[in-house]
């Protein structure tokens, strides 16, 4: 069996490292898969596809900020990409992120029905079955259901800068799905998967497959970060910068930095922080490279606070809750999915009120009282071998039956 997973990055990141776990898994269990990037661009690693340049993907980008659409240029690319599975041959082509310059998808997608190749979606987000854009739960768009157009994400996550291109996007999104004849959309979520299949995908099979992490890298372990810090007695609350200070949750975040009391300290991770708005009861920790730097902060905080507005899964979420700390997310899109009630909690969107409320409750019973419950929920339900497991039966589900028809 020859599987070929096309992603914009290989290794790193989120989607980077998913692909990379999946392709080692696949070889454990003597199946074939390349992966199919386009960053780094200068890795060199067996078993690999490099696809695009710095100057063809800078090109592809320029030309879908005049066209309104993406993923429709580095025709040159394709054509290699398309030439090297004439001699790979492979059963199943699964898709991943494709909206970063560097992959014609009708290109890909044509190929794919005239040739009979079976294909897999995995929905990182909403890209695969909207006009273009990755999200739209904060705009309350919902123009996907029906056809898009004049859309609000224009100037900004699409980039359109002559012309509207969702409405054809959209459209060609129906058409060349619609001549595959053996398709998979498997979302992160069963939110995306509920959203996916009103539309796109109403005519493929579709199922969800959580993202999984390393449970043997993300536990518990004594942390030195809270003396560094000069923080010992305190009760720490971790933040992602880039969450907290959107100007949509300016409110939130208001609200919190008012009713912060002497014996709790607030910790902004990330590269968003703006120092300006701090008080004396927050600290701007940075930007964190080191995963094992990482590991350290998720160990000693008491509790995340995750008021992100549109994720289709969190794995910030579940990171922090396998090193035993709970967890007090917004509840809108997937995001609900990665706590259980239990060890951490959902509450409603742009509600400050609530989440401090939940967090108060973690307070009063102690990180103690729910860390155990932690490392259990996410052994359970995101150790990633469990969950890719799952793409390994499927693959196998797919290629035997069409072998001996």
């Amino acid at each position: 069996m020859k599987i070929s997973i096309i992603n914009a990055i290989y290794g790193q990141g989120s989607t980077g490292v998913i692909v990379k776990d999946l392709q080692e898994l696949c070889m454990r269990n003597n199946i074939e898969a390349e992966i199919v990037y386009t960053q780094p661009h200068d890795l060199n690693q067996p078993h690999t596809f490099h696809i695009g340049n710095t100057i063809s993907n800078n090109l592809h980008a320029l030309l879908s900020r005049v066209s309104g659409k993406q993923g429709y240029f580095s025709f040159l690319s394709t054509i290699k990409l398309i030439n090297h599975y004439n001699e790979f041959r492979p059963d199943i082509i699964h898709l991943h992120n494709l909206h970063n310059n560097y992959v014609n998808l009708p290109m890909i997608l044509k190929y794919i029905a005239k040739n009979n190749i079976a294909l897999i979606i995995t929905l990182h987000d909403c890209w695969f079955y909207t006009g273009g854009c990755t999200h739209y739960s904060t705009v309350d768009c919902y123009k996907w259901k029906d056809s898009c157009g004049t859309c609000p994400k224009r100037k900004g996550e699409v980039k359109a800068l002559l012309f509207d291109g969702t409405s054809e996007t959209l459209k060609d999104r129906y058409e060349l799905f619609d001549k595959i004849n053996t398709k998979y959309a498997i979302g992160v979520s069963q939110w995306i998967v509920d959203e996916a299949k009103q539309t796109v995908f109403k005519n493929a099979i579709c199922d969800s497959i959580h993202n999984g992490i390393d449970t043997n890298f993300f536990h518990p372990i004594e942390s030195s970060i809270r003396e560094k810090l000069g923080i010992e007695d305190k009760f720490v609350i971790l933040a992602p910068s880039n969450k907290w200070f959107l100007e949509v949750n300016r409110d939130t975040f208001d609200y919190f930095a008012s009713h912060l009391t002497d014996e709790m300290r607030m910790i902004f991770i990330g590269n968003d922080c703006d120092e300006r708005r701090l008080t004396n009861k927050m600290i701007n920790y940075g930007f964190v490279s080191s995963r094992e730097e990482i590991r350290d902060i998720y160990s000693m905080a008491d509790v995340l606070l995750n008021c992100t507005r549109e994720e289709s899964l969190s794995l910030l979420n579940v990171e922090v809750q396998a090193c035993g700390t709970p967890v007090v997310t917004y509840s809108n899109t997937g995001v609900k999915e990665t706590v259980d009630g239990r060890c951490g909690f959902a509450v409603e969107n742009g509600n400050p009120e609530e989440m401090w409320h939940a967090m108060m409750k973690i307070k009063e019973l102690n990180k103690k009282h729910y860390s155990a419950n932690c490392i259990s929920w996410v052994n359970n339900e995101f150790e990633r071998n469990k969950n890719y497991i799952k793409y390994i039966n499927l693959y196998n589900s797919i290629v035997s039956p069409r072998k001996y028809k």
